[in-house]
Protein backbone atom coordinates (compact mmCIF):
# COMPACT_ATOMS: atom_id res chain seq x y z
CA UNK A 1 0.00 0.00 0.00
CA UNK A 2 1.27 3.40 -1.04
CA UNK A 3 -0.29 6.89 -0.14
CA UNK A 4 -0.07 10.35 0.14
CA UNK A 5 -0.22 12.12 2.82
CA UNK A 6 -1.00 16.06 3.66
CA UNK A 7 -2.02 17.98 6.84
CA UNK A 8 -2.83 21.00 8.44
CA UNK A 9 -3.95 23.30 4.96
CA UNK A 10 -5.31 25.52 7.30
CA UNK A 11 -6.25 27.74 3.92
CA UNK A 12 -8.28 30.92 3.69
CA UNK A 13 -8.54 33.95 1.83
CA UNK A 14 -6.62 36.15 4.04
CA UNK A 15 -3.43 35.07 6.30
CA UNK A 16 -3.44 34.95 10.00
CA UNK A 17 -1.72 37.00 12.17
CA UNK A 18 1.13 33.93 13.24
CA UNK A 19 3.80 34.97 11.02
CA UNK A 20 4.80 31.03 10.42
CA UNK A 21 1.42 30.00 8.39
CA UNK A 22 1.04 31.02 5.00
CA UNK A 23 -2.62 29.68 4.40
CA UNK A 24 -3.61 31.14 1.13
CA UNK A 25 -0.87 28.90 -0.67
CA UNK A 26 -1.54 25.69 0.99
CA UNK A 27 -3.68 25.09 -1.58
CA UNK A 28 -1.59 25.45 -3.84
CA UNK A 29 1.38 23.45 -2.27
CA UNK A 30 -1.19 20.87 -1.90
CA UNK A 31 -2.12 20.93 -5.94
CA UNK A 32 2.38 20.77 -6.77
CA UNK A 33 2.11 17.64 -3.97
CA UNK A 34 -0.33 15.83 -5.61
CA UNK A 35 1.24 16.72 -9.54
CA UNK A 36 4.68 15.96 -8.63
CA UNK A 37 4.33 12.67 -6.03
CA UNK A 38 0.81 10.94 -6.74
CA UNK A 39 2.20 8.65 -9.29
CA UNK A 40 1.33 5.04 -8.08
CA UNK A 41 -0.20 5.77 -5.06
CA UNK A 42 -3.27 4.18 -3.92
CA UNK A 43 -4.85 7.03 -2.41
CA UNK A 44 -4.57 10.94 -0.61
CA UNK A 45 -4.97 10.96 2.77
CA UNK A 46 -5.84 14.28 4.27
CA UNK A 47 -5.49 14.45 8.30
CA UNK A 48 -7.51 17.44 8.85
CA UNK A 49 -7.21 20.95 9.65
CA UNK A 50 -8.60 21.30 6.28
CA UNK A 51 -9.70 25.30 6.10
CA UNK A 52 -9.75 28.09 8.46
CA UNK A 53 -12.62 30.40 9.38
CA UNK A 54 -10.65 33.66 8.81
CA UNK A 55 -11.38 35.59 6.06
CA UNK A 56 -14.24 36.38 3.80
CA UNK A 57 -15.50 33.17 2.05
CA UNK A 58 -16.93 30.75 4.01
CA UNK A 59 -15.77 27.18 5.43
CA UNK A 60 -18.16 25.67 2.68
CA UNK A 61 -16.46 27.49 -0.34
CA UNK A 62 -13.50 27.11 0.68
CA UNK A 63 -13.91 22.68 0.95
CA UNK A 64 -15.44 22.74 -2.18
CA UNK A 65 -12.19 24.45 -3.73
CA UNK A 66 -9.29 22.03 -1.68
CA UNK A 67 -11.99 19.03 -2.94
CA UNK A 68 -11.58 20.04 -5.89
CA UNK A 69 -7.61 19.91 -5.94
CA UNK A 70 -7.96 16.11 -4.00
CA UNK A 71 -9.71 15.31 -7.13
CA UNK A 72 -7.71 16.41 -9.49
CA UNK A 73 -5.35 13.49 -9.61
CA UNK A 74 -7.70 11.02 -10.53
CA UNK A 75 -6.91 8.87 -7.31
CA UNK A 76 -9.27 7.66 -4.44
CA UNK A 77 -8.88 10.73 -1.72
CA UNK A 78 -9.88 10.37 2.11
CA UNK A 79 -10.08 13.35 4.72
CA UNK A 80 -10.41 13.50 8.53
CA UNK A 81 -11.91 16.09 10.84
CA UNK A 82 -9.50 18.97 12.52
CA UNK A 83 -9.95 21.00 15.11
CA UNK A 84 -10.56 24.44 12.57
CA UNK A 85 -13.05 22.06 10.86
CA UNK A 86 -15.61 21.77 13.78
CA UNK A 87 -16.80 25.68 13.18
CA UNK A 88 -18.65 23.59 10.43
CA UNK A 89 -21.15 21.47 10.73
CA UNK A 90 -19.26 17.58 11.18
CA UNK A 91 -22.10 16.26 8.95
CA UNK A 92 -21.60 19.25 6.40
CA UNK A 93 -17.74 18.58 6.39
CA UNK A 94 -18.51 15.01 5.76
CA UNK A 95 -20.66 15.93 2.63
CA UNK A 96 -18.43 18.21 1.27
CA UNK A 97 -15.22 16.28 1.68
CA UNK A 98 -17.33 13.38 0.69
CA UNK A 99 -16.38 11.21 3.32
CA UNK A 100 -18.93 8.58 4.59
CA UNK A 101 -18.99 9.84 8.82
CA UNK A 102 -16.58 11.30 10.83
CA UNK A 103 -15.45 8.75 11.38
CA UNK A 104 -14.73 5.41 9.21
CA UNK A 105 -12.69 2.74 7.81
CA UNK A 106 -11.49 1.43 4.13
CA UNK A 107 -9.83 -1.34 2.25
CA UNK A 108 -6.46 -0.45 -0.15
CA UNK A 109 -4.16 -3.43 -1.06
CA UNK A 110 -4.21 -5.64 1.61
CA UNK A 111 -4.83 -2.96 4.62
CA UNK A 112 -7.92 -1.98 6.23
CA UNK A 113 -7.09 1.70 6.73
CA UNK A 114 -9.18 3.68 9.95
CA UNK A 115 -10.01 7.09 10.06
CA UNK A 116 -11.17 8.50 13.46
CA UNK A 117 -12.74 11.67 14.64
CA UNK A 118 -10.37 12.84 17.24
CA UNK A 119 -11.96 16.72 17.58
CA UNK A 120 -14.04 16.09 20.16
CA UNK A 121 -13.97 18.49 23.40
CA UNK A 122 -17.22 17.12 25.62
CA UNK A 123 -17.16 13.06 25.03
CA UNK A 124 -20.79 13.47 25.63
CA UNK A 125 -21.34 16.10 22.68
CA UNK A 126 -19.58 14.71 19.31
CA UNK A 127 -21.39 17.13 17.21
CA UNK A 128 -19.96 20.30 18.86
CA UNK A 129 -22.26 23.89 18.28
CA UNK A 130 -18.82 25.60 17.69
CA UNK A 131 -15.11 25.67 17.05
CA UNK A 132 -13.79 23.18 19.48
CA UNK A 133 -10.83 23.96 21.88
CA UNK A 134 -7.45 22.27 20.21
CA UNK A 135 -5.72 21.51 23.43
CA UNK A 136 -8.79 18.91 24.40
CA UNK A 137 -8.92 16.28 21.74
CA UNK A 138 -10.61 13.23 22.85
CA UNK A 139 -11.92 9.38 21.62
CA UNK A 140 -15.87 9.18 22.72
CA UNK A 141 -16.85 5.84 23.61
CA UNK A 142 -19.24 4.96 20.86
CA UNK A 143 -16.06 5.74 18.67
CA UNK A 144 -14.08 3.52 21.12
CA UNK A 145 -16.10 0.69 20.80
CA UNK A 146 -16.40 0.84 16.97
CA UNK A 147 -12.99 0.94 16.92
CA UNK A 148 -12.11 -2.14 19.03
CA UNK A 149 -14.84 -3.97 16.63
CA UNK A 150 -13.53 -2.96 13.32
CA UNK A 151 -9.90 -3.74 14.46
CA UNK A 152 -10.93 -7.23 16.43
CA UNK A 153 -13.20 -8.37 12.94
CA UNK A 154 -10.29 -7.41 10.17
CA UNK A 155 -8.40 -10.08 8.84
CA UNK A 156 -5.76 -7.94 7.54
CA UNK A 157 -3.38 -5.22 8.82
CA UNK A 158 -4.63 -2.08 10.81
CA UNK A 159 -3.37 1.40 9.72
CA UNK A 160 -4.97 3.75 12.05
CA UNK A 161 -5.32 7.74 10.91
CA UNK A 162 -5.98 10.44 13.22
CA UNK A 163 -5.83 14.36 13.61
CA UNK A 164 -4.39 14.72 17.02
CA UNK A 165 -1.78 12.01 17.92
CA UNK A 166 -1.63 9.59 20.38
CA UNK A 167 2.55 10.48 21.27
CA UNK A 168 4.66 12.40 20.22
CA UNK A 169 8.84 11.31 20.28
CA UNK A 170 8.19 9.64 23.63
CA UNK A 171 5.11 8.46 25.40
CA UNK A 172 6.08 9.74 28.44
CA UNK A 173 5.72 13.60 27.05
CA UNK A 174 2.04 14.73 27.61
CA UNK A 175 2.13 17.68 25.12
CA UNK A 176 -1.27 20.00 24.93
CA UNK A 177 -1.58 18.61 21.22
CA UNK A 178 -2.31 14.80 22.56
CA UNK A 179 -5.36 12.93 22.55
CA UNK A 180 -6.44 13.10 25.84
CA UNK A 181 -7.69 9.70 26.70
CA UNK A 182 -4.80 8.60 24.14
CA UNK A 183 -3.96 5.39 26.72
CA UNK A 184 -7.60 4.06 26.47
CA UNK A 185 -7.46 4.37 22.43
CA UNK A 186 -3.51 2.77 22.42
CA UNK A 187 -4.74 0.19 24.70
CA UNK A 188 -6.95 -1.20 22.50
CA UNK A 189 -4.51 -0.48 19.19
CA UNK A 190 -1.88 -2.43 20.75
CA UNK A 191 -3.57 -5.70 22.32
CA UNK A 192 -5.06 -6.49 19.09
CA UNK A 193 -1.77 -7.35 17.07
CA UNK A 194 -3.31 -6.02 14.07
CA UNK A 195 -1.80 -2.50 14.00
CA UNK A 196 1.16 -1.49 12.40
CA UNK A 197 1.17 2.23 12.09
CA UNK A 198 -0.34 5.63 13.45
CA UNK A 199 -0.52 8.55 11.15
CA UNK A 200 -1.53 12.18 12.51
CA UNK A 201 -0.97 16.13 12.02
CA UNK A 202 -2.24 19.02 14.43
CA UNK A 203 1.24 19.55 15.75
CA UNK A 204 3.23 21.64 12.80
CA UNK A 205 6.35 20.94 12.98
CA UNK A 206 5.66 17.04 12.95
CA UNK A 207 7.78 13.97 14.69
CA UNK A 208 7.98 10.32 14.60
CA UNK A 209 7.75 7.94 17.69
CA UNK A 210 7.70 3.97 18.59
CA UNK A 211 5.93 2.44 21.57
CA UNK A 212 5.01 -0.91 21.86
CA UNK A 213 6.23 -1.57 18.25
CA UNK A 214 3.50 0.28 16.55
CA UNK A 215 5.32 3.26 14.80
CA UNK A 216 3.29 6.62 15.65
CA UNK A 217 3.86 9.03 12.87
CA UNK A 218 3.49 12.93 13.58
CA UNK A 219 3.21 14.74 9.93
CA UNK A 220 4.24 18.66 10.18
CA UNK A 221 1.62 20.81 8.40
CA UNK A 222 1.72 21.90 4.64
CA UNK A 223 0.80 25.90 5.52
CA UNK A 224 4.42 26.53 7.79
CA UNK A 225 5.50 29.21 5.52
CA UNK A 226 8.77 28.24 3.44
CA UNK A 227 8.04 24.55 3.03
CA UNK A 228 6.04 22.20 0.98
CA UNK A 229 5.37 19.83 3.72
CA UNK A 230 3.82 16.53 2.80
CA UNK A 231 4.65 12.23 2.94
CA UNK A 232 4.82 9.64 0.66
CA UNK A 233 4.36 6.39 2.88
CA UNK A 234 4.69 2.61 1.10
CA UNK A 235 3.92 -0.59 3.78
CA UNK A 236 5.55 -3.88 1.67
CA UNK A 237 6.35 -6.73 2.95
CA UNK A 238 6.78 -6.10 6.72
CA UNK A 239 8.52 -2.71 6.28
CA UNK A 240 7.01 0.70 6.50
CA UNK A 241 8.86 3.56 4.34
CA UNK A 242 8.20 7.59 4.80
CA UNK A 243 9.96 9.66 2.17
CA UNK A 244 9.48 12.64 4.11
CA UNK A 245 9.15 16.04 1.99
CA UNK A 246 9.64 19.89 3.67
CA UNK A 247 9.25 19.81 7.56
CA UNK A 248 9.00 15.76 7.25
CA UNK A 249 11.65 13.70 7.74
CA UNK A 250 12.75 10.27 5.79
CA UNK A 251 12.69 7.20 8.05
CA UNK A 252 11.82 3.42 7.78
CA UNK A 253 10.57 0.70 10.18
CA UNK A 254 10.26 -2.76 10.34
CA UNK A 255 6.43 -3.32 10.99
Amino acid sequence: MKFLAVTDLHYADRQPHTSDRDTTDSIIKLGRAIKSHLKDCDFIINLGDTVDNIGKKSQSELLCEVCGVLKCGGAPFYSMIGNHDTSLDKREYCRLLEMPWRYYSFISNGYKCVVLDSSINNIDEPFPAAEIDWKNCNIDPLQLEWLEREIDTSDVPVVVFTHAPLMMREWDIDDIHLIRNRAEVADILEKSGKVKAVFSGHYHEGCYGERNGIPHIVFGSICVRGHDTFSVVELLNGHLKIDGYGLNKSVEYII
